[in-house]
């Protein structure tokens, strides 16, 4: 079910009695900017310590807790040209308790909550708590560093620059960076806040045994304007280049992690979006793929390798944590299994299995609240909805010919490797 609340505001209820909880999403989708993603960033890291009415993390856990142990959390996210801050909340639906004396039933109270933290953020003087600011400041900065203390992270984002050469915003973390995040004053933050509450598309979602008259009389008095939103594609386009972009640092590490990048010019929106989720799974995005087989079990070439594919950036990587020595072996026996693929060899028995794990995977998110929001933002920013039995007959018609068409469309921009100093075998 999909209703127009206002301009530029929507909302998704998914109505069902297969829970015992009741999921909310809020999505604030804003064009993905290199200067405004580290103040989105820190703006939902103090939105989500503190409201008015609590103004201390305490004050809020025990409100959750109040709630019967409601969850709750904010997070940001990159999705192709777009930076999302998203709100959740998980509450009980009461009818599953066996006490429950509140007048007010837990869905309205969980909406009650995310009002709450949206629109009366603890603002003593007009500005953030400094206490506050300053502390979240400081946690950001440490999540930061951390993502870079996880080496195969490091190692992926680094790719990712030299992917994306002169587009900070698509090799940039959704959390930001360090230089920006110390420059950021709290009145900075707070002109992001107002920017997002006044132009940001947002997208509520709703999972749960709730009808649309309860979520929309919820709604009905969160101070939302309309908002003109750009019809912006979320796809990040981009040109191959006729070289292939490498990289390598130092690092104390003994397993050095090999990333690959590749363009995989199919999006979301394209014919064949399914046989490049099919092809990506026989390349290296499952265990029964050439990559698990061929490079980890059969070579003995790697710790771990394994691909993944965006189909809002339009790109292939690679992970493989290898030994340095081996770096040139291993990106050969990497480069034969995608060769292989492009001559459209690829067993009947393999394509089958892949199609199974896939479906597998499709069924078992059927069971997870969270996954079915995150699909319904997906839906919106695509507007692309495909029924699970259309999707599953889609599936069925991927031929080996349709994998070796994609496979053929498969370039590599760029390599990186993290090592810890170890020369390349000549």
């Amino acid at each position: 079910m999909h209703f127009r609340i206002r301009d530029g505001v929507t909302l998704d209820l998914v109505p069902t009695k297969q829970f015992k909880t009741i999921g909310i999403k809020v999505d604030f989708v804003a064009p993905l900017q290199a200067t405004a993603i580290t103040a989105r960033a820190l703006l939902a890291q103090v939105l989500e310590t503190s409201t008015a009415a609590y103004s201390t993390q305490t004050a809020l856990a025990r409100q959750l807790s109040r709630l019967y142990g409601a969850s709750f959390g904010i997070s940001v996210i990159k999705l192709g040209t777009k930076h999302v801050i998203r709100l959740t909340v998980s509450v009980v639906d009461e009818q599953y308790l066996d006490q429950f004396a509140d007048k007010t039933p837990l869905f309205e109270q969980g909406m009650a909550l995310l009002r709450e933290v949206l629109f009366n953020p603890l603002l003593p003087q007009g500005n953030f708590d400094p206490a506050t600011f300053t502390q979240q400041r400081q946690n950001l900065l440490t999540a930061i560093k951390s993502l870079d203390d996880d080496k195969q992270y490091l190692a992926n984002r680094r790719l990712q620059e030299l992917l994306f050469t002169g587009q900070p915003a698509q090799a940039m973390s959704a959390l930001g960076d360090i230089t920006t995040l110390g420059e950021l004053s709290a009145t900075a933050v707070l002109q992001t806040y107002h920017d997002m509450l006044a132009n940001d598309a947002v997208h509520v979602a709703v999972i749960g045994d709730v009808t649309p008259e309860r979520v929309q009389n919820a709604l009905a008095d969160w101070p939302l304007t309309d908002r003109t939103v750009a019809d912006q594609s979320p796809y990040y386009r981009w040109e191959k280049r006729d070289h292939v972009q490498n990289g390598d640092d130092l690092a104390p590490v003994v397993q050095a992690k090999l990333n690959l990048g590749y363009q995989l010019p199919v999006y979301r929106d394209d014919e064949d979006f399914l046989p490049a989720v099919v092809f990506n799974a026989a390349f290296g995005g499952s265990p029964l793929s050439l990559l698990f087989t061929n490079v980890r079990e059969k070579a003995s070439l790697a710790y771990y390798a394994s691909s993944g594919y965006s189909p809002f950036t339009g790109t292939l990587s690679v992970q493989a944590g290898i030994q340095a020595e081996n770096q040139d072996r291993v990106v050969a026996i990497i480069g034969e299994q995608l060769q292989a693929l492009q001559r459209g060899e690829l067993t009947p028995e393999l394509l089958a299995e892949v199609k199974a794990s896939l479906l597998n995977t499709r069924l078992a998110g059927l069971d997870s609240p969270q996954r079915r929001l995150t699909g319904l933002l997906n839906s919106q920013l695509t507007q692309l909805n495909e029924p699970l039995k259309e999707w599953q007959e889609s599936l069925a018609a991927v031929t080996i010919a349709d994998v070796q068409r994609v496979a053929q469309k498969v370039t590599l921009q760029a390599t990186y490797c993290l090592h810890g100093g170890a020369q390349h075998a000549e």
